[in-house]
């Protein structure tokens, strides 16, 4: 039987500011619809297919472990030209929607899309294949967000907190299990808003232990279907969703890269832990199952990460929160 493919992307974003705004983002990209089959790769990465990329990339023997360099002061001069000269979506290659990646692939991807990129300007590396494929998808996130920060002059997430991660899980778990509700209010679909999800499950309370600035959630979902009868698997979900956030967020009509805006947040408040970081996050990761009127077989990943900025009162000790090392 010769095997089909289709895809589908979906990317959801609200970043809530001081002054109560909220936009919602529904993007479903460039990617084929249901009704637009794509053929699928044999799931090996083919180094032929890569993006073209000028800016090196070391091997793993050469990748060393360092702690980030930015500062208050390269933080404050952070300006997102690519947000101000309206860059447009850089899409994530096709012919890596359905294979298997490696950290090569997946560097060089991101890099790839940097060289369009005028706020960076170095290779995205990522930690060697064995120390990447331990990490958790929190982790995973937390990584690709810290690295996006660091390599701008941004302070890097202080990390990923427990009670955070757990709201964000229970929630990726709901739209897993809910999907018409999340189809019809992504962020609200359990009649909660991101907000009181926050502070209802985590306790967090703006203006006691919460700054109210940069308070928020992303949402992204990437979805593969096959015609025969095995669920496909949705490989690196979590970097897909980090570079979506990063790289496809410019066609959303209610917010123009708002996802963006959230991972590239700077000048947060600085009243808590580390000096040289500065902000929390929750990564949750769901997977869905389910067969389609014509017997196609779907795997979706659906991914959230919720974040807000925390208080000197809010686990000043760190103890609940977990950082990763970046690699150059």
């Amino acid at each position: 039987m010769k095997q089909r493919y289709l895809y589908i992307t979906l990317m959801l974003s609200a970043i809530l500011t001081g002054c109560g705004v909220s936009d919602t983002i529904n993007n479903t990209g460039n990617s084929p619809s249901a009704s637009q089959p794509s053929q699928g790769s044999s799931g090996k990465s083919n180094a032929s297919t890569l993006p073209e990329t000028n800016t090196a990339i070391p091997d793993d023997a050469a990748k060393q472990a360092y702690i980030c360099e930015a500062d208050g002061a390269t933080d404050r001069a952070f300006s997102d030209t690519y947000v101000t000269r309206k860059i447009d979506d850089i899409p994530w290659p096709d012919a890596f929607r359905y294979n298997t990646l490696t950290v090569h692939d997946i560097e060089t991807i991101f890099t790839a899309a940097r060289e369009k990129d005028p706020t960076v300007s170095s290779a995205m590396v990522l930690p060697p294949q064995a120390v990447w494929e331990n990490m958790s998808s929190g982790e995973k996130v937390l990584y690709l967000v810290n690295k996006a920060r660091c390599d701008r002059g941004i302070k890097p997430f202080e990390g990923l907190d427990d009670a955070i991660t757990s709201v964000a899980q229970n929630y990726a778990s709901y739209l897993a299990t809910h999907p018409d509700d999340y189809a019809n209010d992504p962020h609200n679909a359990d009649g909660r808003s991101p907000f009181e999800r926050m502070q209802q499950d985590a306790g967090v309370d703006v203006g006691t232990n919460a700054d109210f600035f940069r308070y928020g959630e992303n949402i992204a979902s990437h979805a593969i279907g096959t015609s025969l009868q095995t669920y496909p698997i949705v490989p690196e979900p979590e970097a897909k969703a980090v570079y979506g956030w990063l790289y496809e967020d410019v066609a959303n009509q209610a917010s123009p890269y708002g996802h963006r805006k959230f991972l590239l947040a700077n000048k947060l408040v600085e009243n808590a832990g580390d000096p040289d970081k500065e902000g929390l996050i929750g990564v949750g990761v769901a997977t869905r199952q389910y067969r389609d009127a014509e017997n196609n077989y779907w795997t979706q990943k659906i991914v959230v990460m919720d974040g807000f900025d925390p208080k000197s009162s809010w686990d000043n000790d760190l103890a609940h929160v977990h950082g990763v090392t970046l690699y150059r």
